[in-house]
């Protein structure tokens, strides 16, 4: 049923607050709740971009204010050794995405987010803008019984690398790996 946890922020909160399904969470993001939030860190890394606070400052006031999920399954804790279920899911994680171009028309965060939703190949089932705004996050539908989690990461790493020139953050292969919920008006979930 591709449920997984949610944990209230900071993300040194290691103990989930509750269990949850996609579309509670595509509900969240893209209504106002994680707005503010968004938008000061937004902001936050304008002024880190014009050198007036460091980077430290930035990942700082998104470790404290953003509240995460484990798309991977539901944990007693947040670690991979603390998993109770995998939820069929996996969370592909593209930084700093803001000049990708396919060659053709598509460009930027939105080109890929296009792209990715539009493949033929792989099922989305959640796409989504991360808080700081060049980047995306791609929740995607795995069989465990094709394969392990890794064996997946690997395979869709390899799978975007050759078809987008894209690299998914290498910490995406983590289970339990946090993944902060973001203000996104345009979330995108798909039934597959």
């Amino acid at each position: 049923m591709n449920r997984f946890s949610f944990f209230l922020a900071p993300v040194s909160n290691v103990v989930p607050h509750k269990t949850v399904e996609l579309h509670q969470i595509y509900n969240v993001i893209r209504g106002d709740y994680y707005r503010q939030p968004t938008e000061e860190l937004q902001r936050l890394r304008r002024l880190q971009q014009e050198e007036k606070i460091t980077q430290r400052d930035v990942q700082r006031f998104k470790a404290r204010h953003f509240d995460y999920a484990t798309f991977s399954g539901e944990f007693t804790r947040r670690r991979d050794d603390a998993l109770l279920a995998h939820s069929g899911l996996i969370c592909l994680d593209f930084d700093h995405i803001d000049q990708w171009h396919d060659g053709g028309r598509l460009s930027g965060v939105y080109g890929l987010r296009y792209a990715l939703m539009h493949d033929a190949s792989v099922d989305t089932a959640l796409l989504f803008r991360s808080p700081g705004g060049d980047g995306l996050k791609w929740v995607v539908p795995i069989d465990l019984a094709q394969g392990t989690h890794t064996d997946w990461f690997e395979i869709l790493s390899f799978y975007v690398s050759r078809n987008y020139g894209v690299e998914p953050d290498p910490s995406g292969r983590d289970l339990s790996r946090a993944c902060y919920l973001p203000w996104d008006p345009d979330v995108v979930m798909m039934k597959w």
